[in-house]
């Protein structure tokens, strides 16, 4: 406390939304590179409330090049893919807007596969500071998979198991240990390896926040620390896409399969502790 001497710190940073609203994320984005200049992780995206006609416009001219047009409509803040959709028809697009806000988001369609299976990675961030940046990700991460092989026919375009991920709301859940993941990928997918994997996920992760940093520098606060969820897919050929940014995320997986993972992420933020994380650089 301070009356012993110590700084007051709070685990949460102001004006994160730029961040963990969808609706913001690509913008944050694009406001630090330029529309002409947007990395390859982060997925194009519309804002359906604001930018309705322009998205139009993209997938008109897609379909007249006959290029793929698969897009996932998400709503602005909520989580577990609730109003969640993925679809290739403009009408089903258009009228989503109806249950609220959302951001139409292309779809990856050429992900890569685990025994044919969609998949997507929780990656946790451990925001120490803005100014000067100072994050670091933990080591270990988690393994979230689709129930049905992947298959974008009309037929299971709908069909839930097959194109979403979380299934840990009442549905049946395959547990993977990120270790058990790592050997695993590596033999069905041999024209890459796992460290080069890792490798452009860490730096991603890194220009995610200085993204963040460079354009919202309101963020910046001394006393704040913040533990933040990050989804991310691979495509087929091991690139990584950030998804969605969660902050504070559940973790009771994380603590349940890894039990000192809140004391690992506690002195990490808190007690400059330095285990089972690595930190994040250009």
């Amino acid at each position: 406390s301070k009356e012993r001497g110590y700084p007051i710190l709070i685990n949460q940073f102001p004006y994160e939304s730029a961040l963990v609203y969808k609706n913001n994320l690509f913008r944050t984005v694009a406001d630090a590179y330029g529309l002409k200049s947007l990395p390859s992780w982060i997925p194009q995206t519309f804002d359906l409330e604001t930018e309705l006609a322009s998205f139009i416009g993209e997938f008109r001219e897609r379909e007249q090049k006959g290029e793929d047009n698969y897009w996932i409509l998400k709503p602005f803040n909520l989580a577990r893919s609730i109003d969640t959709t993925v679809t290739n028809n403009l009408d089903q697009i258009i009228r989503s807007m109806e249950t609220g806000p959302k951001v139409c988001q292309k779809y990856i369609h050429r992900p890569a596969l685990f025994d044919g299976k969609k998949f997507d990675l929780r990656f946790v961030v451990l925001l120490q500071s803005i100014e000067p940046f100072r994050a670091f990700v933990y080591e270990v991460f988690w393994i979230r998979l689709s129930n049905n092989d992947f298959n974008l026919s009309q037929t299971e375009i709908n069909e839930y198991e097959t194109h979403f991920t979380v299934m840990n709301y009442g549905r049946s859940l395959r547990q993977l240990h990120f270790n058990d993941f790592i050997e695993e990928f590596s033999k069905q997918n041999t024209s890459f390896t796992w460290p080069l994997v890792r490798q452009r996920i860490y730096k991603m992760l890194s220009h995610l926040f200085q993204a963040a940093a460079k354009t919202h520098p309101e963020m910046h606060f001394p006393q704040a620390r913040a533990l933040y969820g990050i989804d991310v897919m691979l495509d087929e050929e091991a690139n990584p896409f950030i998804l969605e940014v969660t902050f504070s995320p559940d973790c009771n997986r994380a603590c349940q399969y890894h039990p000192s993972f809140f004391n690992d992420a506690f002195g990490c933020l808190f007690l400059d502790e330095r285990t089972n994380v690595t930190p994040l650089f250009d």
